[in-house]
């Protein structure tokens, strides 16, 4: 059985007719399935989270000595002109302004590492595993992953964290009946068959949360090109 993802020891110890079914991408080489869109490459996604993460502590120890200093003020010009009640309000808004600048900062970081870890990668394994129907099953996997310690985990389905890698996650959705339909390489795709798309080419007018699960992997069955222009709905 062929792997999807080989090193380039792996790929090195192939013999010559195993080499062709493999093209290389980011330092790896990448199994060529046919009909599948190329994933994107994510070498770069680490360094990018550790740069992050660097600014998102940065911004915790401006906010720590901003505070620091600002007391410090306080208790000094306090003891010098013994005004106490008035410095303490003066301190207290220019700190909670400084408060709420700094916790925005901190939010737009946050954002930022959840695009890395959970979108993008969720976006990754779809697109691994359903390639055009990746709008399909996308959601069902980001409700599956959390960013913890700048790393991305997997969680179980009620939410709670789990000893799961990336790649057991993937083998628990290529063995789910559910996802079956538009699953690459599944029977039930009817891969090496007949066909049974029919696509009347009609638009519904309709968005993604007009459907429930299963009339979204029957509509991706019988009308492809009304399944994209749904997804675009998202």
């Amino acid at each position: 059985m062929f792997k999807y993802l080989l090193s380039k020891e792996e790929f090195d110890a192939l013999t010559d007719e195993q080499k062709a079914f493999y093209k290389e991408s980011g330092g790896n080489y990448q199994l060529q399935i046919e009909g599948m869109p190329d994933i994107p490459d994510v070498s770069g996604l680490q360094k990018k989270v550790d740069e992050l993460l660097s600014e998102k502590k940065s911004e915790q120890e401006k906010r720590r000595q901003a505070e620091e200093a600002a007391k410090k003020a306080a208790e000094e010009q306090a003891r010098k002109n013994g005004d106490i009640e008035s410095l303490e309000k003066s301190w207290a808004e220019k700190l909670k302004a400084r408060e709420s600048e700094l916790l925005a900062q901190l939010q737009e970081k946050d954002t930022s590492l959840h695009t890395l870890l959970v979108d993008n990668v969720a976006q990754t394994l779809a697109t691994k595993l359903a390639g055009d129907a990746a709008p399909l099953i996308m959601p069902h996997i980001k409700s599956r992953l959390s960013v913890e310690e700048g790393k991305t985990r997997v969680v179980d389905s009620a939410g709670h964290p789990s000893a799961f890698t990336i790649d057991d996650l993937e083998k628990e959705f290529r063995s789910n009946p559910l996802f079956a339909p538009v699953i690459i390489g599944s029977k039930a795709t009817g891969t090496g068959g007949d066909t049974h798309h029919h696509s009347t080419g009609k638009s519904t007018g309709k968005t993604w949360k007009d459907y429930t699960e299963a009339e979204r992997i029957r509509l991706f069955e019988e009308n492809p090109e009304e399944f994209k222009r749904l997804a675009k709905t998202q």
